[in-house]
């Protein structure tokens, strides 16, 4: 029996998922325009959006939309 392979279209309904939040900040700079970024998956190349690191200190592109619908600014330690 082969691994599944899920797409946005084939998930099953009985695979329940729950909600979760980071545990860590992320670190994002915008970057106006087309972009691309060496991740530990390979290249991807990104439009219009942020740059992000990841927990292992990887970097990753983030679509501005969808960084809008996902992410909101951290509160400063000062704060």
């Amino acid at each position: 029996m082969s691994e599944p392979t899920f797409t946005r279209e084939n998930i099953p309904d009985y695979i329940v998922f729950r909600k979760y939040h980071k545990r860590v900040a992320t670190g994002a700079a915008r970057i106006q325009g087309p972009f691309s970024v060496r991740t530990r998956e390979g290249v991807i190349t990104c439009e219009d959006g942020w740059l992000a690191i990841d927990s292992g200190g990887w970097p990753y592109p983030i679509a501005a939309d969808e960084f809008d619908r996902i992410y909101e600014a951290a509160k400063e330690a000062s704060e």
